[in-house]
């Protein structure tokens, strides 16, 4: 049955990809203009939309093609988006997840990693990759703007529940670029509120939006994740699907699905600083019971099955055939050297203070590479893995959420019930329980949360994005020995975006 269900994935992707393939080109000359490639491409009014979107299938493929798109390197850029620079790629090497980032040469592509760690943003690879992250979100943006600005006049070719999936998802995922593009290229929300940042696009077309404020753009992605959550409310809610008859369906946490936008929500709200909300909404996840957290270890080497990832927490991934080769040039390589935490950088993560070596990620999460060589595995795919387990990059799980929720309490004084609610993570971990009573302020308590953030979100990249919100020091909350730019948590914008912002 899982056969048949990538046999058909893949003739739906084929599909979508040569309707698609025109009007994607068209909308990467709003973004790449002046390359003289899209020279060719036709003008737009003779670009066959129509064709496109005649029918539900049209809409399908179309946002079938932006996930599709999540992992895709565009724009020039040489890495996948979610799937390398977003997550195991730059942003986990920004963090210090790799130790050994310092080494010249390290894993595949030069000096690249080497000028990440170190945060040498001017140097041409990194403008290139960050260019092509502005690009390929905004390419992204694009695609789903004309999706929605066609669907309602289309609300009549739809079955069953798929006019409400489709608008909510791709009004969600149009808010999710925004907010990473936010928290890429914005100023840190504690300082940064009032300062521009990036320009949200909700109209598809050729005319430039003006660029909005940090605090502009979070109303703007709360607005649409709320507008995509009344939608997503009115479609099957009640289970997650993995295969099924209908290939667009399936796979529920490959998509951006009602639960995943009340975990964004409650990301949103903790980067503007609401937390009321950002509690509200982390706990509506929590409290669905719909990922339950692990209790055992399902990532051991012992098991049959490797469930790496810890696929059942996920609240939404992206899925990607190239995984495997992402992991094989950053980790599993047969030679040179590859991207890793060097054994006493790894202890100082996982064992100091409150940790121990029972930690399950501690164990599992690193193997032995091709190569011989200790390192980060949980992007490593396994021959007998079942399909929904394969090629997997986790985007959001639900420890953070608890994470999120622990944060909240601990800000409001209740320094018990944070410590409660982080806890649960702890023992679904193979750790001991924290004791509230020795925690003598919230500090005490912001400190483990921190270090769970360090510990759970290795090659995700969600730790950079922490370490910003915050405003964190690199200096004290790594081992970098780097020196940090004033403006390390901003990256640069692309020549032609400084132009107009300026």
């Amino acid at each position: 049955m899982l056969t048949k269900q990538k046999n058909k994935n893949r003739m739906n992707t084929n599909k979508m990809q040569n309707k698609l393939g025109m009007i994607c080109l068209l909308v990467s000359v709003l973004f790449i203009a002046g390359c003289k490639k899209f020279l060719d491409v036709p003008p737009k009014d003779k670009v066959p939309q129509s064709d496109l979107f005649k029918d539900e299938q049209g809409f399908k493929d179309a946002l079938i093609g932006v996930y599709l798109a999540m992992d895709k390197p565009t724009n020039g850029a040489n890495y996948g988006l979610y799937t390398t620079n977003l997550s195991m790629g730059m942003l986990s090497t920004l963090a210090y997840n790799y130790d050994n980032a310092t080494t010249a040469n390290v894993a595949v592509g030069g000096t690249f990693y080497n000028n990440v760690v170190y945060y040498v943003y001017p140097d041409a690879t990194i403008t290139q990759e960050i260019d092509g992250i502005w690009g390929g979100m905004y390419n992204n943006i694009s695609n789903l703007n004309n999706l929605i600005d066609q669907i309602d006049g289309k609300k009549n070719v739809f079955t069953r529940d798929n006019y409400n999936r489709i608008k909510g998802e791709a009004i969600a995922l149009r808010a999710l670029f925004h907010f990473d593009l936010l928290r890429m290229f914005g100023q840190p929300p504690a300082t940064g509120m009032n300062v521009k940042a990036i320009p949200y696009v909700r109209k598809f077309g050729i005319r430039p939006t003006s660029f909005s404020t940090v605090a502009q753009a979070l109303d703007s992605c709360i607005t649409d994740l709320n507008l995509a959550k009344s939608l997503l409310a009115q479609t099957d809610t009640a289970a997650l699907m993995h295969a099924g008859h209908d290939a667009f369906t399936s796979y529920t946490q490959n998509h951006l699905n009602y639960w995943a936008v009340n975990g964004l929500l409650a990301r949103v709200f903790l980067y503007k600083g609401d937390k009321d909300n950002a509690e509200l909404h982390a706990r509506s996840v929590i409290g669905s019971s719909k990922f339950p957290l692990i209790t055992s270890n399902v990532a051991a080497a012992t098991n049959v099955i490797r469930d790496r990832t810890f696929y059942q927490e996920q609240l939404f991934a992206v899925y990607s055939s190239n995984v495997k080769n992402y992991n094989t040039d950053l980790f599993n390589k047969s030679s040179g050297t590859p991207l890793r935490l060097l054994p006493a950088g790894k202890n100082t993560v996982y064992t100091t203070g409150s940790g121990n070596a029972n930690d399950y990620r501690y164990i599992s999460w690193f193997d032995n590479s091709v190569a011989g060589v200790n390192v980060p595995s949980k992007f490593f795919q396994d021959n007998n893995l079942p399909y929904e387990l394969q090629n997997i990059v986790p985007v959001m799980r639900v420890s953070e959420m608890y994470y999120i929720a622990a944060e909240c309490a601990n800000a409001k004084g209740d320094i018990s019930g944070g410590t409660a609610i982080l806890n649960q993570v702890r023992q679904s971990r193979g750790l001991n329980s924290l004791n509230a009573a020795g925690f003598t302020n919230p500090d005490s308590l912001s400190i483990e949360i921190m270090r769970e953030y360090q510990k759970e979100f290795i090659q995700e990249g969600q730790t950079w994005f922490y370490y910003k919100r915050l405003s964190k020091d690199l200096k004290q909350v790594t081992s970098t020995t780097a020196a940090i730019p004033a403006d390390v948590y901003v990256f640069p914008l692309p020549d032609k975006e400084k132009e107009y912002n300026h």
